[in-house]
């Protein structure tokens, strides 16, 4: 079963000079199956027409963000 979630994001953006505190608050998706939890959410960068569409898959031993539209990327934490 698929639930409705608020999910905030927060991190530092570390830079030459100047470290800037970063907070996303948007609404997502939550669901478990098979015994891995899946976290979906759109993601809108300023200025830009289009989104990136987001899933974080958290499983026993590792931790997948995979994104895909305006940015396409894949971070496996393990």
């Amino acid at each position: 079963m698929t639930k409705e979630i608020l999910l905030t994001i927060a991190g530092l953006h570390l830079t030459e000079g100047e470290n800037v505190n970063v907070e996303v608050v948007t609404a997502g998706d939550y669901y478990r199956r098979g015994g891995k939890h899946y976290i979906l959410y759109d993601e809108v960068t300023e200025g830009m027409t289009g989104h990136t569409g987001n899933v974080i898959k958290v499983g026993e031993n590792a931790l997948e963000i995979t994104k895909k539209g305006l940015i396409n990327a894949r971070l496996v934490v393990e």
